[in-house]
């Protein structure tokens, strides 16, 4: 798919088409969010949506990617993709993952990886909307395995913004990853609810 857009890059993951773009644009645009910055021009890798403090993350996120046309994965237990929720959830990028006894989630990330030639799989790493001393280490584990690199989307809460921030730096130590990457968003980014940040 080929069309001018100023937050992608030439190996992003795209979807949709004309229609949807219109209807993400005036999502934001009624909402009074923006999209601003780029993806990263690489063609797999991991997304953190940061500072994650309400619900309406995930609603300006959904629009930001439909108005550019960004195709993100996430990871949903295959137990919820009955009908009519599972045509939904994979229109939507949703990606069943099973996380019975004996399952590694992680191997079936980095597989889903292998066997795509552009992937972008999104994490929320606090895990919850509540606050958190520290960041679930589920998303670089992921990054790891799948040797890809952790891309920074943040909700810019009081500008309204969803920016695509930043490749983040990683060293492959996985606790001192975490704690650079939520000090550098809490040092850089105020989300929307920030008593929750």
């Amino acid at each position: 798919m080929k069309y001018d857009n100023p937050h992608m890059s030439e190996h992003s993951p795209r979807m949709g088409n004309a229609v949807s773009r219109w209807i993400g644009s005036v999502g934001l645009k009624l909402t009074g969010w923006k999209l601003v910055g780029q993806m990263p021009d690489v063609p797999k890798f991991v997304i953190v949506g940061v500072p994650h403090t309400s619900n309406w993350d995930a609603i300006v996120a959904s629009l930001a990617m439909l108005a550019s046309g960004f195709k993100y994965t996430f990871l949903i237990k295959k137990e919820w993709f009955f009908w009519p929720m599972g045509p939904l959830f994979r229109a939507l990028g949703g990606y069943p993952v099973d996380r019975g006894k004996g399952n590694n989630v992680v191997d079936q990330v980095v597989e889903l990886f292998e066997k795509e030639e552009k992937l972008c799989i999104g994490f929320p790493p606090e895990g919850t909307r509540s606050k958190v001393a520290k960041y679930k280490s589920g998303y670089l584990r992921a990054a790891y395995a799948a040797d890809v690199p952790v891309f920074i989307c943040a909700f810019d809460g009081p500008k309204k913004r969803v920016v695509l921030d930043r490749l983040f730096p990683l060293t492959g130590e996985l606790k001192k990853d975490n704690v650079a990457l939520k000090t550098y968003v809490d040092n850089n980014w105020v989300g929307i609810n920030p008593e929750r940040q």
